[in-house]
């Protein structure tokens, strides 16, 4: 039967024959509707390429045209006229000047101002003296100054700068410039000595080679004229003596300002100082480099012997100026006439009569 019905009566279409159906309507509308779709987005891109071929052909057109592109777009905008309207201007003067007298109290003012702030300049420069020296005298006293004051000093001059320090913060915010000029003064009473230590310890030995190199170029003076040098034999008795004595005395004092120097403490005041070395020196100098540098006297030549006697002008005129052309031919010899023949000794016959 089943078969048999298979075979007469066919069967109906089910749900599963409406779906597939239907899914063949939905794509075959998707497609169409994708398709639809694709054909506005193409001709999008189409006209976007057209417009960029065209500015790309625009802009070389106007790079080959040049400035002549740029003439006809300025000739396509509209020409703005300009349209000039002058107001009169009233001007009312209601003062033409000062008066000698008001001049006069402006200039005074003006100078007034001036002074006003060259007082508050001098001020504030005298305060900042005193802040600077507060600041480098405190950075020295750990650095290069540092053993050229004992410890204590030390102590009590740093308690003394922060001191200062804080007062110009405070009351001495705003004093008159002589204020700050003596509280400058009183820092440097001590900071001044410090400083003098530094400096005669760095120019001392300086200053002691000096004078010991002016004793030694004196001494080997000495021992040359002891030795009979032809260099100084021109001195007198009276000038080696001088040498001699100025050596003996400024070689004791050579030796006291070493044994001096030798025994100075660094944070004491200096037994001496470069200023008295340097005028030993001078002093030394001044009476044995005269001597040393005396040069010898000139020795004159002795006269030239006089071997044949002056010829006067007059003599000089009668003597005749002899050629001195080369290629003169030298004058010859004028012949004398032969001295006339004796008769006799010339004819034989006469000696024969005789």
């Amino acid at each position: 039967l089943s078969s048999g019905i298979n075979a007469e009566w066919p069967l109906r279409p089910g749900k599963k024959a409406e779906k597939k159906e239907g899914d063949k309507m939905e794509t075959e509308e998707a497609e169409n509707g994708v398709k639809e779709e694709s054909k506005p987005n193409e001709n999008e891109a189409d006209l976007k390429a057209e417009k960029i071929e065209k500015a790309d052909s625009d802009d070389k057109m106007k790079v080959e045209n040049g400035s002549d592109d740029i003439i006809s777009e300025d000739k396509k905008k509209p020409k703005t006229k300009t349209k000039t309207v002058q107001n009169p201007l009233e001007v009312t003067i209601s003062k033409k000047g000062f008066t000698a007298k008001e001049l006069q109290e402006a200039v005074e003012r003006e100078n007034a101002m001036i002074s006003t702030d060259k007082l508050i300049k001098d001020r504030l420069m005298a305060k900042n003296a005193v802040e600077e020296y507060v600041y480098e005298m405190r950075d020295k006293l750990y650095s290069k100054l540092e053993n050229f004051i004992s410890e204590s000093d030390k102590d009590v001059y740093l308690a003394e700068l922060s001191k200062t320090e804080n007062w110009l913060y405070d009351e001495g915010e705003n004093c008159q410039k002589q204020v700050y000029i003596d509280k400058l003064a009183e820092l440097r009473k001590v900071g001044d000595r410090i400083m003098t230590r530094y400096t005669e310890n760095e120019g001392r030995q300086g200053a002691l080679n000096l004078l010991g190199t002016s004793l030694v170029h004196v001494r080997k003076v000495l021992d040359l004229i002891r030795n009979k040098d032809e260099k100084y034999d021109h001195l007198s008795e009276e000038d080696i003596k001088t040498l001699a004595e100025k050596d003996a005395e400024f070689q004791g004092v050579f030796n006291d300002f070493c044994n001096k120097a030798t025994s100075q403490k660094l944070d004491e005041d200096p037994l001496i100082t470069v200023a008295q070395i340097n005028l030993k020196r001078k002093e030394f100098e001044d009476k044995c480099y005269p001597i040393v540098n005396k040069p010898k006297p000139k020795v004159e030549p002795p006269p030239v012997p006089a071997d044949e006697p002056k010829v006067t002008k007059e003599e000089e005129k009668d003597t005749p100026m002899e050629s001195t052309d080369a290629n003169a031919t030298p004058e010859q010899p004028q012949e004398q006439p032969a001295p006339a023949a004796d008769p006799a000794a010339a004819d034989p016959t006469s000696m024969e009569l005789d």
